[in-house]
């Protein structure tokens, strides 16, 4: 079996679930309504399954101990006190080998494909439509991607948390130098530009304008699927690879960005030391980073949206979220099914909002509180974020991350550090994708 191995940025909220459920329950086993034809549905709300332990593997959701039991553990407990959730972080083919499979997995939407490979995920169309779970509450970006993994057929997880592109700069850096802030929302030509003016020295000190993305996050964001299904290969050669593979390079040739033969910078240069003027990436690796570093209030910071291509304004980053799925085999969906209720409650969706994790639910009044449990955001241009829409996640494959990572390593330094021509680059990159990762694999 193939290990599962894959990271995500998103950092890891009832008793009666509300603002997803269509109508409140009304006798024992729910409430009779009408549905948009008119035809009279069973809204089902209760739990009759009596106890029940549920084995939950977390594969990239980075929820911890203490989230897992104050968003996943408690809210059920406190409803039905007969289930019983067991948090675990084994590799998912070791647990399937001891024959101990999980009950729900948590995952995140890049990583559902390798799930899909081990049969797992529960086509949960039919639970969404007995329970009266409303989607269009949900942010409709995360709702056409559910349907977009399910081949508009199925509905393979339940969204509970998701994480948005952003751009933090340092305003310090802008005063600095004269320059303007950031539009709330700009294009990846007038980012490089800023980077332009903004790398440079001054008493000593080196200053980077921008650190761009990866070139993983610049294909998805244009929607470039790495791998061809039809064929069986690997596909980076393309017009449009080169093209945004182009787009990159530029900023790695700003004179003075590549130092001592480093294009990567670290984080800690804008976080800690104060010398990057501009970083796009996703809004809890923000809260993560600071939190770390403890400099939130070392100096003068804000928000923008994430940069978009000219010719796909106002499309961001590609939308990225955590799920739970069922294990269309368990013995407990039933109770796997009232986690899942908890999960996009009211409640729970406004912890987890406070808590730094984005709701998944497209209501103003718990995106406000966004991050106030440490009040990071407090009085920054958060909204700014949301004036984007993001990208949808290309086609993908077991292959991706493997073929990712050497996208990001290999395949880039030698285009930024050894010269070689993109074309070149990005053939001989999928030769050796093809030989060492697809062929392996297989």
């Amino acid at each position: 079996m193939v290990k599962l191995r894959i990271v995500s940025f998103m950092a890891a909220v009832l008793v009666v679930p509300s603002i997803l459920i269509a109508c409140s329950q009304n006798g024992e086993n729910g409430k009779e309504s009408q549905n948009g034809d008119g035809q009279q549905t069973v809204q089902k709300t209760e739990y009759k399954g009596g106890p029940a332990e549920l084995l939950v593997l977390d594969v990239n959701s980075g929820t911890t101990d203490e989230q897992f039991k104050k968003f996943f553990v408690d809210p059920v407990k406190a409803k039905y006190p007969q289930i019983n959730l067991v948090q675990t972080r084994e590799p998912i083919d070791k647990l399937l080998a001891a024959g101990t499979p999980p009950d729900m997995v948590l995952v995140s939407n890049p990583a559902l494909a390798t799930i899909l490979e081990y049969d797992i995920p529960e086509d949960l169309t039919s639970m969404v439509k007995s329970y009266g779970i409303d989607l269009s509450r949900m942010d409709q970006a995360v709702v056409q991607q559910m349907m977009k993994l399910g081949d508009q057929k199925a509905f393979y997880g339940m969204p509970f948390a998701m994480n948005y592109g952003a751009t933090v700069y340092n305003k310090d850096i802008f005063d600095k130098f004269g320059a303007p802030y950031p539009k709330d929302v700009m294009t990846y030509e007038e980012m490089l530009e800023m980077g332009k003016k903004l790398t440079r020295s001054d008493g000593g000190t080196n200053y980077i304008g921008v650190m761009p993305p990866d070139l993983r996050q610049m294909y998805w964001q244009y929607g470039l699927p790495v791998f061809d299904k039809a064929k069986g290969k690997a596909s980076i050669t393309s017009d449009k690879h080169v093209q945004v593979f182009d787009q990159l390079k530029q900023f790695y040739s700003i004179p003075g960005y590549v130092q001592d033969g480093k294009y990567r910078h670290s984080t800690d240069l804008f976080f800690k030391e104060q010398r990057m003027a501009i970083y796009p990436n996703l809004i809890a690796a923000f809260n993560i980073f600071f939190t770390n570093a403890g400099t939130k209030d070392a100096f003068k910071w804000d928000l923008a949206a994430y940069p978009t291509y000219k010719d796909r304004q106002g499309i961001g980053l590609v939308v990225d979220f955590h799920m739970a799925v069922v294990n269309k085999s368990s013995k407990n969906k039933e109770a796997a099914y009232q986690v899942l209720l908890g999960l996009v409650s009211e409640n729970v969706q406004t912890m987890l909002s406070k808590a730094g994790r984005l709701s998944v639910l497209n209501d103003p009044g718990i995106r406000n509180v966004y991050g106030s449990d440490n009040d990071l955001f407090k009085g920054k241009n958060l909204q700014a974020i949301f004036k984007v829409t993001p990208s949808l996640l290309p086609e993908a494959s077991k292959y991706d991350p493997k073929i990712n990572g050497l996208l990001n390593e290999e395949v880039t330094r030698s285009v930024v550090i050894d010269g070689i021509d993109i074309n070149t680059a990005l053939r001989n990159g999928e030769e050796k994708a093809n030989k060492e990762v697809v062929d392996v694999l297989k």
